[in-house]
């Protein structure tokens, strides 16, 4: 049935202040993006009187809005939507989710808009991605103490020998320590992507030599790959600078050399070779053998490539993987050099 004249636009006043999302119309006829009307949560959000809002730019409301609105593009009749900020009366901004539809009216085209406050969804996001980083971090501490025990005890059983532990027992053992050593670089992947949040991976980064991070992995990693029989070759390592945070660089050269030799054979070469052009240097750490990403398994234990990834990613650099069966993996990792 339809409605009385003179209940027509009470009742519609009603409705649209019944709704939950603040609503604006607004001019486009002349290009000014001028509010022609404004519902009751329109007021409660920008804190301005419903009766001040109507004749406002609304550019001085949601800058975006009246941005999309300039570009035409929302015309066609399909809902535009967007994100931007909101303006309160007080100056204080807001995100805000912004919908677009075209409604034709005698004297021209308006720009129905609905606005959605985003502050309590950021909120909720924000508590839900601290609790569960915190709980990685609770649940890798809990798993930490118990490997590190399991990794203490064994290698004392395994260099007691006879008689006190079979050359049976200690390979069983041996078996038993490789295990926990990959269970162990799980937790400590899960501890460091808590640490980084996900968000992105943080770094500090100031002018470092890149050829002195090499040298001392290659160092440290020197008795691991004799004891593997696998030689570490080094190729044109020299002082480069580069901006980056030398702790987290020298986690990722460490495991990239680390897992090449963990997948080369007796008698292999693990080359690890430094190149640099005008701009950037890239690093290469490659193998004879499986590789450090053999196809078909996870590579790194557990976590570590997404870890090494977001590393080199927050230095703006590249990573990737080049696999030959057959010949071998090169990891690749490119990084832009420091200026001044």
């Amino acid at each position: 049935m339809p409605l009385p004249p003179t209940l027509g636009a009470e009742v519609f006043r009603g409705l649209v202040d019944a709704t939950p999302d603040a609503l604006l119309a607004v001019d486009t006829v002349d290009g000014s993006g001028g509010v022609r009307f404004a519902n009751r949560p329109a007021e409660a959000l920008f804190g301005v009187a419903r009766d001040d809002l109507v004749g406002r730019e609304v550019a001085d409301l949601v800058p975006e809005l009246q941005v999309e609105l300039t570009s035409g593009s929302w015309v066609g009749g399909e809902v535009s939507r967007l994100q931007g900020h909101g303006v309160r009366a007080d100056g204080s901004s807001f995100p805000v989710e912004v919908s677009i539809r075209p409604v034709t009216t005698p004297d021209g085209v308006l720009a129905c808009t609905t606005l959605r406050d985003l502050s309590s969804r950021a909120i909720v996001e924000r508590a839900s991605s601290r609790l569960r980083e915190e709980l990685i971090a609770s649940v890798s501490h809990e798993l930490r103490t118990p490997l590190t025990s399991i990794l203490g005890y064994t290698e004392i059983l395994v260099d007691v020998g006879e008689p006190v532990v079979s050359d049976e027992a200690r390979r069983l053992l041996s078996i038993v320590r490789r295990n926990a050593e990959r269970q162990l670089k799980v937790v400590e992947d899960l501890l460091t992507l808590s640490v980084l949040g996900g968000n992105g991976v943080s770094v500090d980064p100031v002018p470092t030599d890149l050829g002195r991070v090499l040298r001392g992995v290659l160092s440290d990693l020197g008795p691991m790959a004799a004891a593997a029989d696998v030689a570490l070759v080094p190729s044109g390592i020299r002082g480069v600078r580069v901006f980056g945070d030398a702790a987290r660089l020298t986690e990722v050269v460490d495991s990239l050399v680390r897992n090449a030799v963990k997948f080369s054979r007796p008698g292999d070469e693990v080359t690890v070779r430094l190149q640099v052009t005008d701009t950037h240097c890239v690093l290469e750490v490659g193998d004879h053998g499986e590789g450090a990403v053999p196809p078909g398994t996870t590579g790194y234990v557990g976590l570590g490539e997404p870890v090494l990834r977001g590393i080199v990613e927050a230095h703006a650099g590249e990573l990737g993987v080049d696999h030959q069966p057959g010949h071998g993996t090169t990891v690749r990792v490119r990084l832009p050099l420091a200026r001044g």
